[in-house]
């Protein structure tokens, strides 16, 4: 089952929400290609039907870009295929265009993209399928 986290900032109006995890329609990747950009779509496909594929990971995670200390979700997923090949896609920042990595320190120690304080907090708020 997915969740929603509201990532809030004290110093500011900022308050945004996202979506992460998977939901119960999320038992193949083939069932949920629509996550997948458009962009590499035709590809994840061509891998899903014509190769050997050995396994794939999949979820919606938090993505925070480097520069900017914006947030985003986005759709991560990976296809182990052809003994020993994987197919990863990465995910640029939407106000800068700086390769996003995933967020891996609690929201809590990072700085607000707007204001710039460290004062950011996240509360679950919904739980989806």
């Amino acid at each position: 089952m997915g969740y929603g986290i509201t990532v809030e900032c004290a110093s500011c109006d900022y308050q945004e929400t996202f979506m992460l995890g998977v939901g119960m329609m999320y038992w193949s990747l083939e069932n949920v290609i629509s996550q997948v950009s458009a962009a590499r779509r035709e590809e994840v496909v061509d891998i899903l039907h014509h190769h050997a594929v050995e396994g794939t990971e999949y979820e919606h995670k938090m993505y925070i870009c480097p520069n900017c200390n914006t947030l985003g979700e986005r759709f991560d997923y990976s296809i182990y295929y052809d003994e020993g090949r994987i197919y990863q896609p990465y995910f640029r920042c939407s106000k800068c265009r700086t390769k996003l990595v995933a967020l891996e320190e609690p929201i809590s120690s990072l700085q607000c993209s707007k204001c710039g304080k460290t004062s950011l907090t996240s509360h679950e708020t919904v739980m989806w399928d």
